[in-house]
């Protein structure tokens, strides 16, 4: 029987033993666009107080935004930091800070994308997320909702929300700390980040859901991503 794509995909980034991962060279965990067409300071993020985990946990479900919804920016900046925000230095002077997800050997590599639709106070675009600055930076103008809507195989929810926040993934900065087993770690990682945005949105009081079937190639398209360098992992669809 042929071995199906993701067979292959299991068996060539199995960890054997006497395998060995790259050492001494790290990427830079950090993605910055050299002329973005504008930059928006964030709000800084609540890091106290809140609804209680247990009963944001209990609440959590997947939910279609209503028609007409808006959501702020202070909630923008609140659903990126739960996404891949810093939460604090790591001791003896490293260059890299903890994030409010895990990452094996700090390579962090994921990169986060917000497509506005009704955002207030924010122009219709996409934009990076902007990690070490907790900022965003636009890289695209106008208003993607049809584009999107038929990447997310022709999804009407993307009609009624206001934004929605993209997961990519950095192939480089894990394969080079993991070789192929890295791999396994972007969606990992993107699972890690996106129960943190479900959470937090749902502690908002907003409706989020995740979506994780759409067409690769044109979502990365969309954001303008470079061939596999960078893929899209996953897509979270924001409202009320």
């Amino acid at each position: 029987m042929k071995e199906t794509i993701g067979e292959k995909f299991v068996d060539h980034t199995k960890l054997k033993r006497g395998d060995t991962f790259p050492v001494g060279k790290r990427v830079p965990a950090f993605k910055v666009y050299a002329s973005p067409l504008e930059t928006i300071r964030l709000p800084s993020a609540k890091q106290k107080g809140g609804a209680g985990f247990w009963s944001v946990v209990t609440a959590r479900r997947s939910q279609s935004p209503e028609v007409g919804s808006s959501i702020t920016i202070s909630e923008v900046a609140q659903l990126l930091w739960a996404a891949q925000g810093i939460t604090g230095q790591r001791p003896g002077g490293s260059n890299l800070p903890y994030r409010t997800v895990p990452s094996p050997s700090g390579a962090y590599p994921l990169e986060v994308y917000l497509v506005a639709r009704n955002v207030a106070d924010t122009f219709a675009g996409v934009y990076h997320y902007v990690v070490r600055e907790h900022q965003l930076e636009q890289v695209r103008i106008g208003d993607t909702t049809k584009d999107l809507t038929g990447v997310l195989l022709n999804d009407s929810s993307v009609e009624t929300a206001a934004a929605a926040l993209i997961f990519t993934g950095v192939v480089e900065r894990t394969v080079t700390a993991h070789a192929e087993r890295g791999y396994r770690h972007l969606y990992l990682e993107a699972g890690y980040a996106a129960q943190n945005v479900l959470l937090a949105g749902t502690a908002l009081g907003l409706s989020v859901r995740s979506i994780s079937t759409f067409f690769d190639d044109e979502l990365s398209f969309l954001l303008g991503l470079q061939g596999n360098r960078e893929l899209p992992l996953n897509v979270i669809l924001v409202g009320r």
